[in-house]
């Protein structure tokens, strides 16, 4: 019997797999592509807003490892379900925040939303791992963070268009978010289902992933540190950038629509770069290279927006640029990273590897948002330069440690060819000697 892993039930899974990312992306987006709304009904600024992102990595910089000790404990399907309707719980606080006018209460809500929400990555990295092995693997994650992509897409598409549609009514853009987390929820039920039966016909079980341990993080070769260093970091500058670009926008006198527009940028360009770059992967490799020219251009893009001068006129040329270049590292970066991680480490610490790098992203978001909110409590061009300067240091910081793996992958290459060499030339010596 042909088991389902190997049929094209396996893209149809894919997908069900990739919903989950692109409602995480859409639903937990709300804030940056609402920001100026959130502020004018709680009347609030761009400091408080910052925190919605900061108390949602909070969490996560535990969370992500307890989160794989309830995998292993309870086994993924199961932990899965439940990650999801933890999801549901903390969307319905934050919409009944905006019916209340309660800012508190939204902020609670994000609490909860960020307590299991890296959790479900972990799982649904198992799942991608469990279907698509071997050549496809790259690219089974390159679809997954294009659909990551389109969640951020449609959200920058259809938050404007339901606020203004409902006159100006916030509640109706929070009450979409949780019925598409209502939907989500189903569409996890029905992966586990079908995973499920796809074990009986191949009579396996439901796996568990081994327990997060952090005594055996002694074991992770420096290798894995130095890409944690990278992968941590780079990912922070990316959300944080992110929910505070739409509101930088504007500020070089672009109409809103503009700035909504250079704001989807850089999710169009990764939502189809990371499928083609993980097909490549597959068949090419060239790991290293490729995360060494998305770090790259993240540095460049961070100096562009870091040199830009404050507009008197429209000034759409170095926005574009920029954003472009963000859509790039995001498109090459993630496709290469995640599939990495697991080869750089013990093949039976691959949850800890993911759930410590997980964490690690979650802590630095943290405490680097928190110290935008404060830089940015009075927004002015001034405070936003300050913003992008520590983040063309921090970008700086995330593509040095690429540098060295560059140098050492070189260096591995080299020794590798050298022992081939000199095992060639012992070979052909015994045969001479043999005549």
């Amino acid at each position: 019997m042909t088991s389902w892993h190997d049929t094209n039930i396996r893209w149809f899974v894919l997908v069900l797999i990739g919903i989950y990312p692109l409602v995480v992306f859409l639903v937990g987006e709300f804030p940056a592509l609402l920001g100026e709304q959130i502020k004018q009904h709680f009347q609030i600024t761009q400091k408080e807003v910052n925190y919605l992102l900061s108390i949602r990595a909070f969490p996560n910089m535990i969370m992500s490892l307890v989160g794989g000790l309830i995998i292993d404990t309870f086994g993924v399907g199961r932990s899965y379900t439940l990650f999801g309707a933890v999801i549901i719980l903390g969307q319905f606080l934050c919409f009944i925040s905006v019916i209340s006018d309660n800012f508190a209460i939204m902020v609670v809500g994000r609490l909860v939303f960020g307590l299991f929400d890296d959790s479900g990555f972990v799982a649904e990295s198992y799942y991608i791992n469990k279907w698509f092995k071997g050549k496809e693997n790259s690219l089974a994650f390159g679809i997954d963070t294009g659909l990551c992509r389109i969640g951020s897409i449609t959200g920058a598409i259809i938050y404007p268009y339901i606020y203004m549609s409902q006159d100006n009514d916030l509640s109706k853009c929070l009450l979409m978010c949780l019925y598409i987390s209502i939907l989500s929820f189903v569409l996890i039920i029905i992966l586990t289902r079908i995973d499920k039966c796809s074990d009986s016909r191949d009579k396996t079980e439901d796996q568990k992933l081994e327990s997060v341990d952090l005594r055996q993080i002694k074991n992770f070769s420096l290798e894995f540190y130095v890409a944690l260093i990278s992968c941590a970091t780079t990912y922070s500058i990316f959300f944080i950038f992110g929910y505070n670009c739409y509101n930088l926008l504007p500020r070089y006198k672009l109409d809103q629509s503009t700035a909504n527009l250079l704001f989807s940028i850089p999710h169009y360009i990764s939502a189809a770069l990371t499928v083609f770059v993980g097909h490549y992967v597959d068949r090419k490799g060239r790991n290293i290279e490729i995360l060494l020219f998305g770090g790259f251009c993240q540095v460049l893009a961070a100096a562009i927006f870091y040199l830009m001068p404050e507009c008197d006129t429209y000034c759409v040329a170095f926005p574009v640029i920029g954003s472009i270049l963000i859509g790039i590292f995001f498109g090459t970066y993630y496709a290469v990273m995640w599939p990495y991680i697991p080869k750089i480490v013990p093949s039976n610490l691959v949850g800890t590897g993911f759930g410590l790098t997980y964490a690690c992203i979650n802590i630095e978001i943290t405490i680097f948002s928190i110290i935008i909110s404060h830089i940015l409590e009075v927004e002015n061009y001034e405070n936003y330069t300050k913003m992008n300067t520590l983040l063309l240091f921090l970008s700086f910081v995330g593509f040095l440690p690429l540098l060295y793996l560059y140098k050492f992958h070189r260096t591995q290459y080299h020794q590798c060819n050298v022992t081939q060499e000199t095992e060639s030339q012992i070979e052909l010596i015994d045969r001479t000697k043999s005549l």
